[in-house]
C-alpha cells in the first residue's frame, strides 16, 4: 500500500479508514506493507499486524509540512516552501517505493495523485501490477493544477481503479478517465466495535452530534448557524462537534458571536473507546458537508457509517458520496448543502418525531451491517490482490 495518510497509532484518525481496510486484509491471510510520508511518530512499526514505514521527504526534516494532518490540498496553501515539497515528495515517493516495495506481489495506491508515481515505476522496473483507489480530492486537484493528463496516465497504466462512491466515479468520468476500468467499492465500518450500547442519556436534553476534521468542506459553519433556528422551537437541543483542524478558532468565534456558548461545544479528537460512548450518548447525528471553494466535497462520509452502526438516526447533505449511504427518509434524511433553513427544519422534524427517528435508525443499522462492514468490504477487494 502506498498512501499519503496513515495513522501512527491505533486511535489516530489520520487515514484511519485506510488502516482499517488493511487490518482486515491481514485477517484474510495476506501480508501487508504500507509506505506513507512521515507525520511525526515512529518511522517503522507494526500496527495491528500491518507493517508500516514512514519516509521523510524534505530536509531539514523539521520543515516538513506537506503531509500534515490537514491533508496535502490544504497544506500546500501554506507557502512556497510547502509547494517545493510537492516535488521532493514525488522524488522520495519513487525512491522509497523502488527500495522498499520491490518484493511485493501487488501495489495498492491510495490517492494516485500524488502517490501513484512510485507504483508506476514498480510496474515498469519490477513488473508489479498496481491498483488505484481514487478518493475524489485528486480529481479536483488535478483539474485545479491542470494535471488531468497525469491522472489519466496513472489510471490507464493500472490494473484496476476503484472509487469510494458513485459520486467519485462520476467525477472520474467527467474528467475523461476510462469508465470501463473504474468500479465502486465504498469504505466500511467496524461493526463489531461501533455498535449500539446502553449508556446514560440526559432526558432533559436532545443531543445532536457531528464529527470531522474542522475544514471548509465539512460544513460545520452551516450546522452552527442552524442551531439558533432549532433552539427557537426546541430549547433542549444541544450540539457537540468532535474534531480539530485549521478552522477551530473561527468556528469557536462563530459560536461566541451567535451567543451559543451554552448550547454548542467543540471538543478535540478522542480515542475510539470514548468516541463509541459519545455516539451512543447522542440522539441524532448530522454531517453538513458542502462542496468547498476548490470544488472538493465528501467522498463518502465514514462517520455517518459509524453513527448508523451505533443505532443513531442521521442527517447528511445531499453532496458527494453521502447519497450512497443515506436513502432519504428511509435510512436517514438528506438536505441541500449550505441551506441553513432546510437543515434546521430537518433537525427539528427529527426532534419532534420519535417514531421517524427510530425507523430510520433501525433501517440504517441493518444497511450498515449488511453492506458496509469492513469484513464484507475487504472481501470485495480480494479479487484485485493476486497471489
Amino acid at each position: 500500500m502506498i498512501t499519503s495518510a496513515y495513522p501512527d497509532y491505533e486511535d489516530d484518525p489520520h487515514g484511519i479508514f485506510v488502516h482499517r481496510l488493511m487490518r482486515e486484509i491481514v485477517k484474510k491471510g495476506h501480508e501487508v506493507h504500507v509506505l506513507a510520508p512521515y507525520t511525526g511518530g515512529e518511522t517503522e512499526f507494526i500496527l495491528e499486524g500491518v507493517h508500516v514505514e514512514k519516509f521523510h521527504y524534505f530536509y531539514p526534516r523539521r520543515f516538513e509540512r506537506l503531509s500534515g494532518r490537514a491533508g496535502m490540498i490544504d497544506n500546500v496553501k501554506e507557502g512556497i516552501l510547502v509547494k517545493i515539497q510537492v516535488f521532493t515528495f514525488l522524488f522520495f515517493n519513487v525512491f522509497y517505493s523502488l527500495r522498499k516495495l520491490r518484493n511485493m506481489n501487488v501495489i495498492h495506491v491510495q490517492w494516485p495523485i500524488p502517490n501513484g508515481l512510485g507504483a508506476w515505476f514498480l510496474k515498469k522496473v519490477y513488473r508489479i501490477p498496481y491498483v488505484n483507489t481514487i478518493h475524489g480530492e485528486e480529481v479536483h486537484l488535478s483539474k485545479s493544477y491542470h494535471m488531468l493528463f497525469a491522472l489519466r496516465w496513472l489510471v490507464n497504466n493500472s490494473s484496476k481503479n476503484l472509487t469510494n462512491s458513485t459520486a467519485t466515479k462520476n467525477f472520474c468520468l467527467e474528467a475523461g478517465l476510462n469508465g470501463e476500468n473504474v468500479d465502486v467499492i465504498p469504505f466500511g465500518v467496524d461493526t463489531d466495535f461501533f455498535r449500539p450500547l446502553e449508556v446514560y442519556k440526559d432526558e432533559n436534553t436532545f443531543q445532536i452530534l457531528s464529527i470531522g476534521y474542522l475544514i471548509e468542506r465539512k460544513g460545520f459553519e452551516y450546522l452552527i448557524r442552524a442551531m439558533p433556528h432549532v433552539l427557537e422551537e426546541h430549547d433542549s437541543a444541544r450540539l457537540m462537534i468532535v474534531g480539530s483542524g485549521p478552522l477551530e478558532s473561527e468556528l469557536k468565534e462563530l459560536i461566541y458571536e451567535l451567543d451559543l456558548g451554552d448550547y454548542v461545544k467543540i471538543i478535540k479528537n478522542v480515542s475510539d473507546k470514548k468516541l463509541l460512548t459519545i455516539y451512543n450518548s447522542a440522539d441524532l447525528f448530522v454531517l453538513p458537508s458542502i462542496v468547498d471553494s476548490q470544488g472538493n466535497t465528501e467522498g463518502l462520509g465514514v462517520v455517518l457509517l459509524e453513527a448508523m452502526a451505533c443505532g443513531l438516526p442521521v442527517i447528511g447533505s445531499d453532496v458527494g458520496g453521502i447519497p450512497d449511504i443515506i436513502q432519504d427518509m428511509e435510512t436517514g434524511m438528506l438536505v441541500p448543502e449550505k441551506n441553513i433553513v432546510r437543515l434546521s427544519r430537518a433537525i427539528s422534524y427529527c426532534i419532534e418525531n420519535e417514531i421517524l427517528r427510530n425507523k430510520i435508525a433501525i433501517r440504517g443499522l441493518k444497511v450498515v451491517k449488511n453492506e458496509f462492514s469492513w469484513e464484507n468490504i475487504a472481501e470485495m477487494y480480494l479479487p484485485f490482490y493476486p497471489v
